[in-house]
C-alpha cells in the first residue's frame, strides 16, 4: 500500500513537471550529460591503457573452481577509475560468457541498510534464476528464502492479512488527493480516485487472507537447514557468479558496515564471488567502531585478495585534460579573445596543473567549462578572455570559497579608487593575504599565483610589481577580468545591465563598412539605451576601430558625441560625453594626415554636430593652450583644417539659429554661444539671436534655464548633497544685459512655466544681489 501511495505521489509530480515544461519556463539543457561523473563503458574509451589489466583480473575471477566463495577487492581513491575498471572487466567477462556469470550491484541506489540487503539478495536470486530451468528456479527460491531470513522480510508479508489500518489509510489519502486537485494539480476527478481507492479497500481484506494462506513464514525454518539447501543448489552451478558491489565508499558509515556484515556472513557460499570496489581509508574508518578501532584488520578478515588500481601518472592526467579542453575551447583560443601561448603556458603549468591530480579532477573541471562556455558565446564572439575564463573556472571548481570572495572583493582585486599617496597599502596587503586564508595551506602558493595572473593590479600586494595606468588599456583590449568593464561578465555570467556586449560591439565594428548598415546598428543600440556604453567602448577600444572605414565611421562618431553632449552635466570628468569626444579625437589622430582634414570637415558638414566639432577645434587650437602648459602638443587637426572647421562651424550654427526650436534646446547652448562669439570674433551675432529669443516670455524662460549652472553642496554631517544653482554675472551681461534681464524677470509670471520656474526664481535672486537690492545668502539656493 505504501508503494501505491508513493506511485500516486510520483504521478502527481510528473504531471506538475509536464505542465511546467509545456509552459513558458526555461527549456531543459540539450546536453543533459554535462557535469556527470561517468565511468567509461568499454575498451574503446580506455585512455589509461587499463584494458589488459582488466583482462587479467577477469581471467582470475572466471577460472576459479570454488567449493567456497571468495571476496576480492578493487581499491583506489575517488576519481581513480574503479568503476571504469569494473566495466572493462565486465566487458571481458561478457565476451567469455561460458566461463562466468556476473552481477553489477550498486548499493548507493537503495537508501537504508535494510533496503540494500534485500536488494542484494533479490538481484542475486534473479540472476541465478534467469535461465528459467527447474534447477535455476530452485536455486533462486533457495536464495530468496535465505535472504528473507537474514533481512527479516518474511513477517511483514504474513502481517498483510491485517488490513484494517491500511484500509483506513487509503480512505484518508483519498481526501489528500482531493485537496491536491483543488490547489491546482492536474489529476483525474476526485470521484474516480475515491472510487478506485474504495475498490482497493474492498478487496484488501480478501488479499490479506490470501497472503496469510500463501505466505509461509520462513523464520520458522532452521537457518542451518535453509543454508544447507542453498549451498547444495549453488554447488550445482556450472560456472561461478561474480557479484560486483560498487560505490561502497559513497555510503553512510552504518550502511558500509551493513554491506560488509552481509558479505562476511556469506563469503563462503559456493560459486559466489564478491568483488568489492572502494577507497580503503573511507571503509576502514567506517569499520573502526565494530573492530575496536582497527577497521583495517576487520577488512583483512573479509577480503582475501585485493587489486590495487594502477596509479595514473600525473602527466597523463594533464595530457587528457589538454585533449578534452581542446575539444571545447580551441575555437576561442584566438588573439581576439586574449589567447597567448606564452601566457597560457604560464597559467596552465603554474596554476591549473597543480589542481589536477586524477581523472575525476579533470572531469569536474571540464564539465564546469562545458557548462559555462556557452554562457559567454554570442554567435562567433567569445565575450571574455579565454585564459582568464579557464583559470577562473578552475578556482570555481577547486576553490569555490575563494571564487566567491573574489567577486565580493571587487574594489580590492581591481584596486578601484587607489592613488599613490592614499596610504592604503597596509590595509590592502592584509586584505589580500586574507583571501589566501580561504584555501588550504598546501594550495596557497598556487592560489597566490592564480590571483596574480588574474589581477595584476594586485600583484604588488604579494611582492610583485606595480603596473602603470597604461597597462589598463591593454587589459581592456584583451577583455581581462582585471578591468571594471569585464569583471562582472565573468561572475554574473551575463553582460551587465546597461552595458553593450562584446558581440554587439563586434557587430558595430562590422557595420562600419556601410553607411546604411552602421546607421541601423546605431539606431538599434540607441533604442536599447546603450549609447553611453557604446561611447565608453569606443573610448576603450580606439585601436580596434577600422581606419579604412573612417569616411563612414567618423560622421557617426560625431553624431554619437553630439547626442551625449548633455551628459557633461552629470560628471565633467568621466561622463559618456567625455568618452565620446575622447574616442573621436584619438580616432581622428589615427587617420592618415593627408586624408584627416577632409574627412573631419565633411563629418561636420554632414552632421552639424557643433559640440564635438568645438571640442576638436579647442584641442587643435594653439591659442587655447594655457600659458606654461607642458607636454607635447599633438593636435588632431592641422592649422589649415582648424580654420576651415571654424568657418564650417559658423555656417552650421547660423543654419541652426534660423531653425525654430533647434538651437534653444541644445543642452550645451551657453558653450555654443561663447564659441560663436570666439569664432566670429564678436558677440554681436549670438547676442542678436538671444535678443530675438527672449522677446517672448516662453523664450526668456527657456534661455534662463539654459544659462543656469547646476551643482550641489555637501555640508558636514549631511548624508546627501543639497542642490546649489547659480548664474554667472558675466554671461548675463554678455548675452542679455543686467537691466534687461531684471525687467523681463520682473514682468514674467514664473508659475506659467513650471519647467523653468526654478531657474526664473534663481535668476531673480541673483539679479537682486547684483543690483544691490538684497544681501546674498548662500543657503537660499
Amino acid at each position: 500500500m505504501m508503494q501505491l501511495l508513493r506511485r500516486l505521489s510520483e504521478w502527481c509530480c510528473r504531471r506538475r513537471i509536464a505542465r511546467f515544461e509545456k509552459g513558458s519556463g526555461p527549456e531543459l539543457p540539450i546536453e543533459a550529460s554535462i557535469g556527470a561523473d561517468e565511468a567509461i563503458l568499454d575498451a574503446s574509451e580506455d585512455r589509461l591503457r587499463r584494458t589488459d589489466f582488466a583482462g587479467r583480473i577477469a581471467t582470475v575471477l572466471s577460472e576459479l573452481k570454488l567449493r567456497e566463495g571468495r571476496v576480492f577487492a578493487i581499491r583506489g581513491g575517488w576519481g581513480f577509475g574503479k568503476s571504469s575498471l569494473k566495466n572493462l572487466i565486465i566487458e571481458y567477462l561478457s565476451k567469455r560468457s561460458a566461463s562466468a556469470d556476473w552481477l553489477d550491484f550498486n548499493p548507493w541506489q537503495w537508501g537504508d541498510g535494510d533496503a540494500i540487503a534485500r536488494a542484494l539478495f533479490t538481484q542475486i536470486a534473479d540472476r541465478l534464476g534467469g535461465a528459467h530451468s527447474k534447477a535455476a528456479l530452485a536455486r533462486a527460491d533457495a536464495l530468496r528464502n535465505y535472504g528473507a531470513i537474514l533481512t527479516g522480510t518474511a513477517a511483514p508479508l504474513k502481517e498483510g492479512r491485517d488490513g484494517s489500518y491500511l484500509i483506513s489509510m487509503v480512505l484518508t489519502h483519498s481526501s489528500i488527493i482531493g485537496i491536491a486537485s483543488a490547489i491546482g494539480f492536474s489529476l483525474p476527478t476526485d470521484a474516480k480516485i475515491v472510487g478506485i481507492l474504495a475498490g482497493i479497500a474492498a478487496v484488501l481484506s480478501l488479499v490479506g487472507r490470501l497472503l496469510s494462506h500463501f505466505a509461509h513464514d520462513h523464520r520458522r525454518d532452521s537457518l542451518d537447514k535453509v543454508r544447507e539447501s542453498l549451498e547444495r543448489h549453488l554447488r550445482e552451478l556450472e560456472r561461478p557468479l561474480i557479484v560486483f558491489v560498487d560505490d561502497i565508499d559513497r555510503l553512510e558509515p552504518e550502511q558500509i558496515r551493513m554491506v560488509f556484515r552481509q558479505v562476511k556472513a556469506n563469503a563462503n557460499l559456493p560459486n559466489i564471488v564478491f568483488v568489492l570496489l572502494f577507497q580503503s581509508s573511507i571503509v576502514e574508518r567506517a569499520l573502526d567502531p565494530v573492530a575496536d578501532g582497527d577497521g583495517r584488520a576487520f577488512l583483512e578478515k573479509v577480503v582475501q585478495t585485493s587489486f590495487d588500481l594502477p596509479a595514473v601518472p600525473v602527466p597523463t592526467v594533464h595530457k587528457i585534460f589538454g585533449e578534452e579542453l581542446s575539444k571545447l575551447a580551441e575555437p576561442y583560443a584566438t588573439d581576439a579573445n586574449g589567447f597567448s601561448e606564452t601566457r597560457w603556458g604560464n597559467v596552465f603549468v603554474g596554476c591549473i596543473q597543480p589542481m589536477l591530480h586524477n581523472i575525476r579532477d579533470v572531469r569536474r573541471l571540464i564539465s564546469s567549462i562545458a557548462v559555462h562556455i556557452p554562457l559567454h558565446v554570442a554567435g562567433d564572439v567569445f565575450e571574455v578572455n579565454i585564459i582568464d575564463f579557464i583559470l577562473l573556472e578552475a578556482l570555481r571548481v577547486f576553490e569555490p570559497r575563494l571564487h566567491e570572495a573574489l567577486f565580493r572583493e571587487k574594489e580590492l582585486v581591481l584596486q578601484i579608487g587607489r592613488y599613490p599617496s592614499d596610504r592604503m597599502d597596509d590595509e590592502n596587503k592584509f586584505a589580500a593575504e586574507r583571501l589566501l586564508n580561504l584555501v588550504s595551506e598546501n594550495r596557497r602558493n598556487v592560489t597566490r599565483d592564480a590571483i596574480k595572473e588574474l589581477f595584476p593590479g594586485l600583484e604588488w600586494a604579494y611582492g610583485g610589481m606595480r603596473y602603470a595606468n597604461d597597462s589598463r588599456q591593454n587589459w581592456i583590449e584583451a577583455k581581462r577580468v582585471c578591468t571594471e568593464r569585464y569583471f562582472p561578465r565573468y561572475f554574473e555570467l551575463q553582460t551587465a545591465m546597461g552595458e553593450i556586449s562584446e558581440r554587439q560591439f563586434v557587430a558595430f565594428l562590422e557595420a562600419t563598412a556601410g553607411e546604411n548598415e552602421l546607421k541601423a546598428e546605431i539606431a538599434d543600440i540607441e533604442r536599447r539605451k546603450l549609447l553611453p556604453s557604446l561611447a565608453a567602448r569606443l573610448d576603450e577600444s580606439v585601436e580596434r576601430l577600422p581606419v579604412e572605414n573612417a569616411t563612414v565611421l567618423l560622421p557617426e562618431m560625431f553624431t554619437i558625441a553630439q547626442k551625449l553632449s548633455g551628459s557633461r552635466m552629470d560628471d565633467p570628468f568621466s561622463s559618456p560625453w567625455v568618452s565620446a569626444w575622447r574616442a573621436t579625437s584619438w580616432f581622428l589622430r589615427r587617420i592618415p594626415a593627408e586624408a584627416r582634414g577632409g574627412i573631419a570637415v565633411s563629418a561636420l558638414r554632414q552632421t552639424e554636430a557643433l559640440s564635438i566639432a568645438a571640442m576638436l577645434i579647442h584641442l587643435s587650437d594653439p591659442a587655447d593652450r594655457e600659458e606654461g602648459q607642458s607636454g607635447r602638443f599633438d593636435p588632431p587637426l592641422d592649422l589649415d583644417t582648424l580654420e576651415t572647421m571654424k568657418a564650417e562651424w559658423l555656417q552650421a550654427i547660423r543654419r541652426l539659429a534660423i531653425r525654430e526650436g533647434t538651437l534653444i534646446n541644445d543642452p550645451n547652448l551657453m558653450l555654443l554661444l561663447y564659441r560663436w562669439k570666439d569664432y566670429a570674433a564678436s558677440s554681436e551675432e549670438p547676442r542678436e539671436w538671444v535678443a530675438k529669443i527672449i522677446r517672448t516670455d516662453e523664450g526668456f524662460a527657456r534661455i534662463t534655464t539654459r544659462m543656469m549652472n547646476r551643482g550641489t553642496v555637501h555640508s558636514m554631517g549631511d548624508r546627501v548633497a543639497t542642490p546649489r544653482h547659480t548664474f554667472d554675472k558675466s554671461t548675463i551681461e554678455e548675452f542679455v544685459g543686467i537691466e534687461l534681464a531684471k525687467t523681463r524677470c520682473d514682468a514674467i509670471d514664473a508659475a506659467n512655466f513650471p519647467e523653468d520656474r526654478e531657474a526664473l526664481r534663481t535668476l531673480q535672486y541673483f539679479l537682486d544681489v547684483w543690483l544691490g537690492l538684497r544681501e546674498r545668502d548662500p543657503l537660499d539656493f
